[in-house]
């Protein structure tokens, strides 16, 4: 009877040893695997990297890239839009670009000199991709009722001047930039922008021959 009461104690015994041992064995699994998976979370995040800014791209600060004119009044109500672009296809349809000179972008004037006051703001939108926020110097009217309007823009230290000259009939804009000389001419409120060293590039043409040779006068 003796020997039977012990085998049971130690089957009970061992029972019990089994089962208490069992949950800390699937703990065991569940924290191993929960290490598992976090693993590759960790070592992802070491691994981003902070994106370099280039400096080249980050330095324009008044000229940026081009906005569509609806982008550049939601960003400053403020800031006034000297004209909008149209395709050339457009512009075409009611002004002809210079002859043998091609043009670098069509515009439709909006505002008239005449509004402005020294030191408000205006924008010369898409130019080679790029907006131009100026800031009026001077605006003179002229005896025939056309303005004469002079205002600048800096960048990285040096000023760069625009005139503007305006009349009911037309505009004509020399546009000075870091990226080089720009000439906007409109007809009734429509015109083209060309880069300038192309106008001249034609009117060079024109005079192959920068010197007149005059006949020598015969003795009387």
């Amino acid at each position: 009877m003796q020997k039977i009461l012990i085998v049971i104690f130690l089957v009970l015994l061992g029972t019990l040893g089994w089962f208490y041992s069992k949950p800390k064995e699937e703990v065991s699994k569940v924290h191993t695997d929960k290490k598992i998976q976090m693993t590759p979370l960790i070592k992802e995040k070491k691994e981003k990297t902070i994106p370099i800014i280039d400096k080249k791209q980050a330095k324009k600060t008044v000229a940026k890239e081009s906005l569509t004119s609806t982008e550049i009044q939601k960003e400053n109500p403020s800031q006034t839009l000297l004209y909008e672009s149209l395709t050339l296809e457009e512009a075409k349809l009611s002004t002809p670009p210079r002859k043998k000179v091609t043009p670098i972008g069509a515009i439709q004037i909006k505002q008239h000199m005449s509004e402005l006051q020294p030191n408000d703001t205006l924008t010369l939108s898409d130019v080679e991709g790029l907006d131009y926020t100026l800031t009026v110097q001077s605006i003179h009217t002229n005896n025939d009722g056309s303005t004469s309007t002079t205002a600048n823009y800096k960048d990285e230290g040096i000023t760069y001047t625009t005139t503007i000259t305006q009349s009911d009939k037309s505009t004509y804009i020399t546009l000075s930039t870091a990226n080089g000389l720009y000439e906007i001419e409109t007809s009734a409120d429509t015109g083209y922008i060309y880069k300038t060293i192309d106008i001249r590039k034609q009117l060079q043409s024109r005079t192959p021959n920068d010197v007149i040779i005059l006949p020598i006068p015969k003795e009387k």
